[in-house]
């Protein structure tokens, strides 16, 4: 039964990077829990370098990826009318990327296997974005333009991931630092985007009658342009709240445009629309600090960065996960009651997590309270739909 239950888990790619995705989300969860309770009371855990350190690279690519990979190896080849990516070259690279991650999280302590384990997530990595390569090459369709610019957005989290392998072998901030802005403004913030691009208005306009769908060309170079700049801007020292400005208008103007109110009839749509709107929000919050700070004052700490991580990436996650999972599963697609609560208390920590950033003397507790509630929200969504890839689809179909 059980070798049967990991077949199954593996016949489709979606299923393992979802698994495995879902199973490292917990465990950087628990560990992060760990660590702020640990802080709280004093007690220390022997680390070998400030949890920081390991929480800005893990947070970014120890378990987003692997929920890229499960998606973009699903609907990808749809998108490009090519044959799907086999079974015996997706695995071994989530199965690889996945160890890697393990060793990231184990060279808190074991200062080595920090950078063994990011070692092997370049080498993973690599494989992975070699294989998506080789989906865009082997493709005659004349729209190709939302897979070439992941495949981009890939090469950068591969430059990030060897940013993190510098900072790990001489421990300096400035190439944690860069792998940091590269991770989060060249690669996840733009394969975000790009989906809900091109997923976003389609869903819509599947559910919401009559529903125009507007996703010009030119706004998808954009978004992903203008998060480039934003990164590159941070790295090189020069003030980035003109483009926060503008990035976060035209943000506020999608969420708008894309049906945000209307979403709200269908709530399983309405989880891609909320989670959206994070992005316009963390953008203004970005655009005030950097006013802010041209007039030599601080503000805000980190309350843009967990608006756009909590807010944005983790809800919008939690969302499209749970779309696809009971889409590709047979299961109707309707947000039932135990998904639409989490997905909502998730906001709700993602809130707190911003708040305490603004609020002085707020920090500590309220850190400890959205990480412990965050870690039973993904776990109580865990034993919900971690299950569903480790069974056959309820209709009787593959995959």
């Amino acid at each position: 039964m059980k070798a049967m239950k990991t077949v199954t888990a593996f016949v489709a790619p979606h299923r393992t990077g979802f698994l495995l995705g879902s199973l490292l989300l917990l465990t950087s969860l628990g560990w992060w829990s760990m660590e702020m309770i640990a802080r709280q009371r004093g007690v220390v855990l022997g680390m070998a370098m400030p949890a920081m350190f390991l929480h800005g690279y893990l947070m970014l690519y120890g378990f987003f990826p692997l929920f890229m990979l499960g998606f973009i190896y699903t609907a990808g080849p749809r998108w490009l009318g090519v044959t799907s990516i086999t079974l015996s070259s997706y695995v071994p690279v989530m199965l690889g990327y996945v160890t890697g991650s393990v060793l990231v999280l184990a060279g808190g302590w074991f200062h080595l296997l920090l950078s063994i384990g990011i070692l092997v997530h370049i080498v993973s990595w690599s494989g992975a974005l070699m294989l998506w390569l080789g989906r865009i090459r082997a493709s005659k369709a004349s729209e190709r333009r939302h897979a070439m610019l992941i495949a981009a957005a890939f090469m950068l989290g591969l430059l990030g991931q060897i940013l993190g392998l510098l900072w790990s072998a001489g421990q300096w901030f400035s190439a944690w630092q860069a792998s940091v802005d590269v991770g989060l403004w060249g690669f996840l913030l733009p394969v975000f985007l790009i989906v809900c691009h091109r997923m976003v208005p389609f869903f819509s306009s599947n559910v919401l009658m009559p529903y125009s769908i507007w996703n010009p060309q030119g706004l998808l170079y954009t978004l992903v342009g203008m998060s480039w700049a934003h990164g590159f801007l941070a790295r090189v020292g020069w003030m980035s709240w003109p483009v926060d400005m503008v990035f976060a208008g035209i943000l506020a103007y999608i969420v708008w445009r894309w049906g945000f109110f209307r979403a709200f009839k269908v709530p399983l749509l309405a989880m891609l629309h909320a989670s959206l709107a994070w992005t316009a929000v963390a953008l203004v919050l970005y655009s005030v600090q950097g006013v802010a700070a041209m007039m030599g004052v601080s503000l805000l700490a980190f309350a843009p960065l967990h608006a756009l991580t909590l807010g944005f990436f983790c809800t919008m996650l939690l969302g499209f996960v749970t779309r696809v999972s009971l889409g590709h599963s047979g299961r109707p697609l309707v947000a039932g009651r135990l998904p639409w609560t989490l997905y909502w208390l998730v906001h709700c920590i993602a809130l707190t997590r911003v708040v305490a950033d603004i609020v002085p003397g707020w920090q500590q507790p309220m850190y400890l309270f959205s990480v412990s509630v965050a870690l039973l929200a993904f776990l109580l969504w865990g034993t919900r739909f971690v299950p569903i890839y480790l069974k056959p689809r309820i209709d009787g179909k593959l995959g």
